[in-house]
């Protein structure tokens, strides 16, 4: 069995330590997990310049960091089946995210280039985890400094974006908000919770994560 999960939220939210953190638990449980890297942050550091005032520039990087995201997919989806473990893919973010950063119009434009619907970009994954930015929760922990593609340099800025990520998802059926906590391994033990109630181990992994 395969099940794939996508890690998002707003900025400085955790993602990195969380995925690092599902990594080493499920793997002692026996999974084949794989973390795919986030795209965006992927695109950023080889020079797509996000920041452009070209519309049509922006809207290509947008399109071809889409179908880049559904091809890694696919591409891991083939590689955790040949591992005939049950498989955990874990996105650090997911295709409705792009949306977030798109006008209406354009995300609208993307889905016809690229031949999808929103239900069907939605149902490629089993749960959505959204976690909260700091600057809404603990706003003394919000830092620019531990990610070098962060573009969003206020509170506010911030917490726009983590507003316009969970409208993204909201169809999703099973979109867990993990509100921001003062310590991150609260955060951490709610999606390793999460994660399990899906798997349906819940109940015999509890006592390891709390």
């Amino acid at each position: 069995m395969i099940t794939k999960i996508v890690l998002t939220g707003g900025p400085c939210a955790g993602k990195t330590t969380t995925n690092e953190r599902i990594e080493e638990f499920f793997s002692k449980l026996g999974y084949a997990v794989f973390t795919l890297p986030e795209a965006a942050t992927l695109f950023i550091k080889a020079g797509a310049e996000f920041l452009t005032q070209d519309k049509n520039l922006y809207f290509e990087i947008h399109k071809n960091m889409m179908r880049f995201l559904l091809e890694m997919e696919e591409d891991f989806y083939r590689i955790a089946e040949a591992t005939g473990k049950p498989a955990l893919i874990i996105n650090d973010r997911g295709a409705m995210d792009l949306s977030a950063y798109m006008t209406p119009e354009d995300w609208q434009r993307l889905l016809r280039e690229i031949g999808h619907t929103e239900e069907e970009l939605l149902n490629r994954y089993k749960a959505v985890f959204h976690l909260c930015t700091s600057a809404k929760g603990a706003p003394n922990s919000y830092t620019l400094s531990n990610n070098s593609a962060r573009m969003e340099e206020t509170l506010a800025e911030a917490i726009q974006v983590d507003d316009n990520l969970i409208k993204a998802w909201q169809k999703h059926p099973n979109l867990h908000l993990i509100q921001s906590e003062e310590f991150v391994k609260d955060k951490i033990d709610k999606v390793l919770l999460g994660i399990a109630q899906v798997l349906d181990i819940h109940d015999s992994v509890k006592d390891l994560i709390l």
